[in-house]
């Protein structure tokens, strides 16, 4: 069928390409873990069909208002999932709850938690939103042509009982009205879907509602399209601040320029982008230092002081999605970079590997395990403190939005691991395993990897065009590397950080060696940071690195011995104590005596004081 999720319809520097070949260490890894732990659970996708069966999430009851996002955003990020493994299993899954939650429509086609007494109230739209969408993700894969034209048939009578009831004219309420959240912010991001539904059905009544919402500006107080177009201000002093919302607004604003090509949008979408760059992401690459708000970031994560929980899976996974979009968008390698950093700390992080239950209990003491965390400490904390978007389901466990939305950050990884350019290919992702794409001439290309990165900084790269053709092999050097090198026919030449092409022709088997330094450096906090001389952080490769109790005191201060371009002598060694972690270095204090750091992905997961860990770590002042 035609591609709703992924089609591009120009407007963009870089085009993303159909995902096939197969990565094999921590991509692998991830995805396995997904589909042991929550994809492939069919008695979960049951419960959260539930939801569409009783409709009860009007009834104002505690921790029942945001149900009906489970189902769909679970769906989404398992047909990500389903994209990178091609499983016939999982699918079958997939198909069932499909044809499951199909079978609750309910009057005019309405798919909803909420009765209709009830409706178009508090979370109902941002539910309804994550039933289309993910539909919408699922018709990427389905097999069966029928239950295809049922699918569409679904999204649109779900779109059509929403164009009957809002926008402007009588009897017709407006969209910022139908939430009692955010001024609305969480209900305008239906964006996004009603554009994709235009996409689907070149219906105009579609793009007219979508031209309603962008109208709205979004939020009651303000238009904050026009805040970020004119970039004045920054997100953080916007009337609203909910980060996931924001940008789940804007992942719909430019799905519509990218049909329009209306040039505001993409400034606007850029100075966004740019603004979440600089101001408001962390060192472990996500966003939000009052749980899930942007608040300036940059500068408060390093305070100690934090009010309650920081740092949201949610964000992290947003900002991965919003960030692929703008960098196809702009052919920025910033973006790419970011992405790099959010998956390998805040995304990988936020996976509860050893099963933990969360500490956090509100209404129930029924023990419900979560495959993701919602929260990732930057100063000492611990891990597992709170259940992002806590809500209880009808056999007294509960759910959260985090582990809902966790599947599809590992789902952004194959679809920028390589983008196309009108004259090549461009290499942002390296892993073990290989990658089937197209040259410029269309015809079939394989590259092979053969690399241990991020653990290690040789890549080799093996290409195997079906002729020999002439194209751009661009490939990214990280922005953290300042010596890198590139290997080509036996000649070697430094790299700088950024996109580096070479052109020629390629031939089967030939081979280019990229090196990547990854010595240990320091990382200071932003000039003007809270607490700014107090703390240092310490990365090497796109890995940062945090002390775990079971090894280093987290609250010590640690007088690590740097050079004058803040670059350690450190070794890697082995840590029994810690098997899972994929990293360990010992690092030596100015005192001779050393400590050891791990993978901060790795770092906290006994959800308890026993792993107390940081990120940012107290330093000896001068």
């Amino acid at each position: 069928m035609k591609n709703i999720v992924n089609e591009l319809n120009g407007a963009r520097v870089l085009s993303r390409v159909p995902f096939a070949g197969k990565l094999t260490d921590t991509v692998a890894r991830a995805v396995d873990f997904i589909e042991k732990n929550q994809v492939l659970d069919v008695a979960l996708w049951k419960k959260f069909v539930e939801v569409f069966r009783r409709r009860e999430d009007n009834l104002n009851k505690p921790w029942t208002t945001w149900r009906s996002e489970f189902w769909g955003k679970m769906m989404r990020g398992a047909s990500m999932v389903l994209t990178i493994t091609k499983s016939d299993a999982l699918y079958a899954v997939l198909e069932d709850t499909v044809r499951d939650i199909l079978s609750t429509e309910a009057e005019e086609g309405r798919i909803s938690g909420y009765a209709v007494e009830g409706e178009l109230d508090r979370w109902d739209i941002w539910g309804r939103k994550y039933v289309m969408l993910g539909m919408l993700y699922f018709m990427e894969h389905c097999r069966d042509a029928e239950l295809e034209k049922t699918l569409v048939a679904s999204l649109k009578k779900q779109a059509d009982y929403l164009l009957a009831r809002l926008g402007e004219g009588e009897g017709k309420r407006d969209i910022r009205e139908c939430s009692r959240h955010w001024e609305g912010l969480n209900s305008c991001s239906v964006l996004e879907p009603i554009v994709r539904i235009y996409r689907l059905t070149g219906e105009k009544k579609y793009l007219d509602f979508a031209e309603y919402i962008i109208s709205t500006g979004f939020i009651k107080s303000a238009n904050i399209i026009e805040l970020a177009y004119a970039d004045e201000v920054s997100p953080y002093q916007y009337p609203v601040v909910k980060a996931y919302e924001m940008m789940s607004c804007f992942e719909g604003l430019l799905q519509y320029y990218c049909l329009t090509g209306e040039e505001k949008y993409k400034t606007a979408l850029l100075n966004l982008g740019n603004r979440i760059l600089t101001e408001e992401q962390s060192i472990i690459g996500c966003s939000g230092c009052t749980h899930e708000l942007f608040d300036h970031t940059a500068v408060r994560q390093t305070q100690t002081d934090y009010e309650d929980i920081v740092q949201e899976t949610c964000v992290t996974v947003t900002f991965m999605k919003f960030a692929l979009a703008l960098l196809e968008l702009s052919g920025d390698v910033r973006y790419a970079d970011a992405i790099e950093t959010s998956f390998y700390n805040a995304y990988l992080g936020s996976f509860n590997i050893h099963r933990k239950p969360s500490t956090y209990k509100k209404m129930n003491d029924t023990p419900t395990v979560l495959p993701f965390d919602s929260y990732s400490p930057l100063v000492a904390d611990t891990r597992g403190r709170k259940v992002g978007g806590y809500d209880i389901l009808f056999d007294n466990t509960f759910y959260g939005c985090c582990a809902c939305i966790g599947a599809a950050g590992v789902g952004v990884i194959p679809q920028v691991a390589a983008l196309a350019r009108a004259d090549g290919i461009v290499l942002n992702y390296y892993e073990e395993g290989s990658l089937s794409l197209t040259t410029p001439a269309g015809n079939p290309l394989t590259v092979s990897m053969h690399t241990a990165y991020p653990y290690d900084g040789r890549v080799e790269l093996t290409l195997t065009p079906a002729t020999p053709e002439r194209f751009a092999l661009t490939l990214r050097v990280p922005a953290w590397c300042t010596d890198a090198t590139l290997t080509v026919d036996g000649k070697e030449s430094k790299l700088t950080a950024g996109y580096q092409t070479v052109t020629r022709e390629w031939s089967a088997g030939d081979t280019v060696v990229l090196s990547l330094a990854m010595p240990v450096v320091r990382v200071l906090p932003p000039v003007g940071a809270v607490n700014e001389a107090l703390f240092a952080g310490y990365r090497r490769g796109p890995l940062v690195l945090a002390a775990d109790r079971r090894l280093t005191d987290p609250e010590a201060v640690l007088d690590i011995a740097c050079d004058t371009r803040g670059h350690v002598e450190a070794e890697l060694v082995a840590c029994p104590e810690i098997p899972e972690a994929r990293i360990c270095v010992s690092v030596p204090l100015t005192d001779g005596t050393h400590v050891r750091l791990i993978d901060y992905a790795s770092a906290g997961k006994t959800y308890d004081e026993e792993s107390r860990c940081a990120a940012w770590l107290y330093r000896k002042q001068a």
